[in-house]
């Protein structure tokens, strides 16, 4: 039944790509609506032309003029409806390598890119938004793949494994002071210095930091406030981490604080509330924060530090007792164009992070990671992009499969192509 479920996800997801390709790419969108545009002035021009003729033209004039004045409308009525429409989306997929041939086939401790020696066709991603000048509005973003799989939001077993709605909520402008936005349904964390979708990121590859330190998606209801042109405030409140359904009776609360100056922005974010099943009285709460900067041209850094607490999950001596998790990771973005401005469509991408999940509580094992990581980008072509990435993890405990036994440390290599509209 759920592969049943997967093809008709898969089937709809292609039918919808197809009916929307002539729109994906905003450019294109903007020439039709200019067309439209020009061929209503012309409309108008002609109608113009015969209400000045209509005094002799009789009842043939004025019926033309009528014929045409309803075309101008129909068109004009076609295009308000296209007005605030935006659509986009992606695909990419990668060929996945570990050198310690594990016999399970599976990367260790990976969050994404979890399987050896495999192609895998990782995310097909459609997005549709639309937003008035009142700020009513709405944004969805539609996932098939694999990656979809990984991050899928516990729905109550109402969709395919391989199909995921990770974003769609309802957008709305307050008319308080600078404007008040709201956000109503689902939508992706604020925690966190990467994303879901590979292409947006410096690597293919995720962070520790981004599997086991942070959720994925909320559903709930959040508020953004412009203080000023550099300070921005969130807040809302969610069901929980990664769940449309609530899994408690208790409810968790998003914030985040936004500090931007010219090429540096730094957030400071948070999330609290209750997310073990059926348990309101343990509390899990994550503080995180992520800097970047741009100093110079083909130069950006990227610093993001996050601090976990979970209350009265692990059974101590003297009754439960807290988990905690903290991890560092750090990202320096070259590009070539620095060293000569033929390399301009090349880049280089070198992040380095500590884990620590001391407790057992995020990895199942209690031990500190590292990772170190290159990522080499080739831009072929405007919307298409190619990139190389070779990962080495490492462990103070065997935590790695190399054939059928563990050791600490693991290597990999991921070839991944992307098309981004």
């Amino acid at each position: 039944m759920r592969k049943f479920f997967s093809v008709i996800a898969l089937g709809a997801a292609l039918v919808v790509a197809g009916s929307l390709s002539a729109w994906a790419d905003s450019h294109e969108v903007q020439k039709m609506l200019q067309k439209m545009q020009q061929r209503i002035d012309e409309l108008e021009s002609q109608v113009n032309q015969l209400k000045g003729g209509s005094a002799e033209g009789g009842e043939g004039g004025s019926a033309s003029v009528s014929d045409l004045t309803s075309r101008v409308e129909t068109l004009e009525g076609g295009l308000s409806g296209l007005n605030g429409f935006q659509f986009g989306g992606l695909m990419y997929g990668s060929y996945n390598y570990n050198f310690n041939s594990p016999e399970s086939r599976d990367n260790s401790l990976r969050i994404f890119d979890v399987n050896h020696n495999n192609f895998t066709m990782d995310l097909l991603q459609l997005e549709a938004s639309k937003e008035t000048e009142s700020g009513v509005g709405f944004h969805s973003v539609l996932d098939y793949g694999k990656t979809a799989g990984l991050i899928h939001s516990d729905w109550d077993g109402d969709l395919a494994h391989n199909f995921e709605v990770q974003q769609a909520y309802l957008t709305y402008t307050f008319g308080v002071g600078n404007g008040l936005d709201m956000k109503f349904g689902k939508f992706a964390t604020l925690l966190g210095g990467e994303v879901i979708e590979s292409p947006y990121n410096p690597n293919i590859s995720r962070s520790f930091m981004f599997g086991y330190a942070i959720p994925f998606t909320h559903t709930g209801v959040l508020f953004s406030y412009a203080l000023n042109d550099m300070v921005s405030l969130t807040a809302g409140v969610v069901n929980g981490w990664d769940n449309v359904v609530d899994n408690n009776n208790g409810k968790t609360f998003l914030g985040s604080l936004g500090i931007q100056h010219g090429d540096l922005a730094w957030t400071f974010n948070g999330v609290f509330g209750p997310e073990d099943d059926d348990n309101g009285k343990s509390q899990t709460g994550v503080f995180d924060t992520v800097l970047t900067y741009s100093p110079i041209d083909n130069i950006d850094l990227l610093v993001n530090f996050d601090y976990g607490q979970a209350s009265d999950v692990l059974a101590g001596a003297g009754g439960d007792a807290d988990a905690e998790w903290i991890g560092l990771s750090g990202i320096v973005t070259i590009g070539c164009g620095l060293l000569n401005p033929t390399w301009e469509d090349w880049s280089l991408a070198l992040p380095g992070e500590w884990f620590s999940d001391e407790d057992d509580y995020r990895t199942g094992i209690a031990q500190d990671l590292w990772e170190v990581t290159g990522t080499l980008k080739w831009q072929m072509s405007e919307h298409l992009q190619a990139r190389l990435e070779y990962r080495h993890d490492e462990s103070n405990r065997s935590s790695f499969e190399k054939d059928s036994r563990f050791q600490k440390g693991q290597d990999t290599m991921i070839l991944e192509f992307a098309y981004l509209v």
